[in-house]
């Protein structure tokens, strides 16, 4: 399938569910079969969308080709586009999906919407799935018809793509100038000149979806989608989309795992500054003990070794005394000084005491 518009990308933000889109695509016949197979789950895709048993809700048929074929009857077509298949995405948040009359609403809101954006006479098909997990999005397959009046009054009926776009387009936007953004002049007419390119339409398209979800439906809280600054093609398989959550999701999970392992890595990195101050503060304190303790040890031998310088000191003075007591009592025993035998006695019991002593 090769895209007709190239509808504008947006922003998604906290308001995603408060926000309605439209994407379309060209169709070739090919691709008309493929949509049609599609519609009636005879493909392998719809196959593995498929999320619970409830039918969908069509406007028109299941048989596409058949109904294009019916919309078409008598109608000239430049082109080979078999038909536009438009996705009309709901706000997810404003209304209730799993609402069975909700649900026909959207499909009738979004098939009115469509024709009455492209002139009125475009729709032939249009279908709402309801056993996939999304119930927001309706396929609206539809091909723009028209009266063309031939100058002498001949009216046929002719279809095309783009003429109703390109009008909402140059009704709604006008051609400005990229460094001033000012809208341009038109020399000839002196006025502005409108714009019409595929990125005008797209634009319009959403725009005016905004405005029929705002007045039409009476969704108050309905926010308008916030445009990026390039045009791609907007729409993606739900395989890929999916695929896309999948990758964010790891995305994510690897983030919190790196933050995770940041902020322990972190956390051991504090914890380990702290045991090393700790370290250094017993390392500290185990110094300090020792010093202590070195100084009480010195202290106790000086104390030891005096004590003992003390001793031997006295046991000096003590042989003194004993020698000068022996000497005096000798000195009296030569001199002739008469010593009675009771004074002997005591002198002699008083060295033995100092001998024992």
């Amino acid at each position: 399938m090769r895209p007709y518009f190239l509808v504008m990308r947006y922003v998604q933000n906290d308001n995603a569910g408060k926000v309605g889109a439209v994407r379309q695509e060209a169709l070739k016949p090919s691709d008309l079969a493929r949509a049609e197979k599609h519609g009636k789950r005879e493909d392998e895709s719809s196959q593995k969308r498929r999320v619970r048993d409830e039918e969908a809700l069509v406007y028109g048929t299941l048989d596409l080709a058949a109904a294009r074929a019916q919309h078409m009857e008598g109608v000239k077509q430049s082109g080979r586009t078999a038909c536009i298949h438009t996705f009309v995405q709901f706000p997810s948040n404003l209304i209730d999906g799993t609402d069975k009359e909700q649900q026909l609403q959207m499909l009738n809101h979004a098939v009115r919407f469509l024709d009455d954006f492209h002139g009125g006479d475009a729709v032939f098909a249009a279908r709402l799935d309801r056993d996939e997990t999304g119930r927001h999005t309706v396929d609206v397959f539809l091909l723009p018809k028209y009266d063309y009046r031939y100058k002498d009054g001949r009216v046929f009926k002719k279809a095309s793509v783009s003429k109703f776009s390109k009008e909402q387009a140059r009704a709604r936007y006008v051609k400005t100038d990229k460094k001033t953004g000012k809208a341009i002049i038109d020399r000839k007419t002196g006025k502005r000149i409108p714009r019409d390119d595929t990125r005008a339409q797209g634009s319009a398209l959403q725009d005016a979806f905004f405005e029929y979800l705002r007045d039409e439906m009476q969704l108050s809280d309905v926010m308008p989608p916030e445009r990026k600054k390039f045009t791609a093609k907007d729409r993606v398989e739900p395989e890929e989309y999916g695929l896309r959550k999948d990758r964010e999701r790891l995305h994510d999970n690897a983030r919190q795992l790196s933050e995770a392992d940041r902020t322990a890595r972190e956390r051991n990195k504090q914890q380990a500054a702290q045991n090393k101050a700790q370290a250094r503060s017993l390392e500290h304190r185990e110094a300090e003990l020792l010093a202590e303790k070195k100084t009480l040890s010195e202290q106790k031998l000086a104390f030891e070794q005096s004590s003992a310088r003390r001793a031997a000191t006295l046991d000096k003075q003590e042989i003194r005394v004993k020698r000068d007591a022996k000497t005096v009592r000798n000195v009296r025993i030569t001199s002739g000084q008469g010593v009675s035998r009771k004074l002997n006695r005591i002198l002699d019991e008083s060295f033995e005491t100092q001998d024992v002593r």
